[in-house]
């Protein structure tokens, strides 16, 4: 779980640098009633989407894998805001 997070965050970031010519980017991570959640959202131009490339369906998938959820909202000049819920599961 930690690791499909961090892998998240690094996807995400990477892309905006590369991609979105935004100014800002922020990361949140909150965990609540046993959901991980990571939100990454950049200020930037916006046209993120999944049959762009092979990265986002990589995050999609590895989220999926673990009973996790993402989802891209996305829309052209307006940023881009990446949603990830992961169940954290407890041991022992």
């Amino acid at each position: 779980m930690e690791i499909a997070a961090y892998y998240v965050v690094s996807e995400a970031l990477t892309n905006t640098a590369r991609h979105a010519t935004a100014t800002a980017a922020t990361v949140t991570v909150t965990v609540t009633d046993g959901v991980l959640r990571v939100r990454v959202r950049d200020d930037g131009r916006g046209g993120a989407d999944f049959a762009g490339g092979s990265g986002l369906v990589g995050l999609r998938d590895r989220v999926e894998a673990l009973g996790g959820g993402l989802a891209l909202d996305d829309s052209p000049g307006g940023g881009t805001t990446l949603d990830v819920r992961i169940p954290v599961w407890h041991s022992g």
